[in-house]
């Protein structure tokens, strides 16, 4: 299994003056829906699409009340969730209000160890471009031709097909 990515430039923010480094972010091709998901996951079994989504929904509407309640929830062997807020600091323990100073309640979501197993088993990387200031580049190459020449990548012509073709041009992204 193929994981596309592309490259980013991103700076470090203590030091807003060096050059960034290249880092690797993952290149999303589609958001499924959760009828999506519950149409592929029931596939050759005698479990409905519209049932496993209904049981989904019954879930996700029992968490919030259980991580209200201070409990981290377990998804099978997808992983854990459980809350986390942020706060400001008081020196005089006495001066801590809630209401004005936890400033953000978040989700944490910790995937299992099986979750994680089975994500890596087989997997490997693919390049799907350079992204510069908002441009996405269609590889590392044209990035760099780009680079020493200042032409844009040419977006290829449609063929046969009406795609297209393999290295097609950069998109604005």
């Amino acid at each position: 299994m193929s994981v596309k990515y592309k490259l980013v430039q991103k700076k470090n923010p203590a030091k807003r003056n060096e050059n960034g480094k290249w880092y690797a972010i993952p290149s999303t091709t589609n958001r499924l829906s959760t009828r999506a998901v519950c149409k592929v996951v029931t596939r050759g079994s005698t479990i409905y699409p519209t049932e496993a989504e209904t049981t989904f929904n019954l879930v996700c509407d029992g968490v919030p009340h259980e991580l209200q309640q201070g409990n981290s929830v377990q998804l099978g062997n997808l992983g854990w969730l459980r809350l986390s807020i942020a706060s400001e600091g008081v020196d005089d323990i006495a001066q801590f209000d809630a209401g004005s100073m936890i400033k953000k309640v978040k989700v944490v979501f910790t995937p299992s160890k099986e979750l994680m197993a089975a994500i890596k088993s087989g997997l490997e990387f693919e390049n799907a471009g350079v992204v510069e200031a908002g441009f996405t580049f269609p590889s590392t190459k044209a990035y760099l031709e780009y680079k020493s020449t200042g032409k844009l990548p040419v977006p290829s012509t449609p063929t046969g097909g009406g795609g297209e073709e393999e290295g097609g041009g950069g998109s604005m992204g």
